[in-house]
């Protein structure tokens, strides 16, 4: 948590080499000052054939209001290994637990799950004008 409240938009976590701890991937996040597109850049850092967390710090308006949610992510791709994805499916709610503020939960298994119309089902169910300054 104090990643995220340090400036962090997103953060990702992974086993350690020896599977006993969950740690922070150094060098996989997303500042709140970077200028990027956030979706692509987001999508961009979940790897290709290997489980991991994230936690993505989210602000978005809706037609009411503006809102910020800390979403709380597993992301277990379809070709990752099997005993990986157990592995981390049996560690998912002791982390959620140990993330204070997380509001939603994301679990996603393939590329084409994760979309801003997916993220913003997940959000509300209402209309979301904008996502991370972008119109949606």
């Amino acid at each position: 948590m104090k990643r995220m409240k340090s400036g962090k938009k997103a953060v990702f976590f992974c086993f350690s080499r020896d599977e006993k701890f969950i740690i922070v991937e150094e060098g996989k996040e997303i500042l709140s000052d970077d200028r990027c597109d956030f979706f692509p850049r987001l999508k961009a850092l979940f790897p290709e054939k290997k489980c991991c967390y994230a936690l993505l710090d989210i602000h978005y308006i809706t037609g009411e209001s503006k809102k910020q949610d800390l979403i709380f992510i597993m992301w277990a791709p379809e070709d990752a290994p099997i005993k990986q994805k157990l592995l981390y499916a049996s560690s998912k709610l002791y982390l959620n637990q140990a993330l204070i503020g997380v509001t939603k939960q994301w679990e996603i298994h393939s590329y084409d799950e994760l979309t801003v119309d997916q993220l913003a089902q997940k959000l509300t169910s209402g209309k979301i004008k904008s996502l991370e300054g972008h119109c949606i």
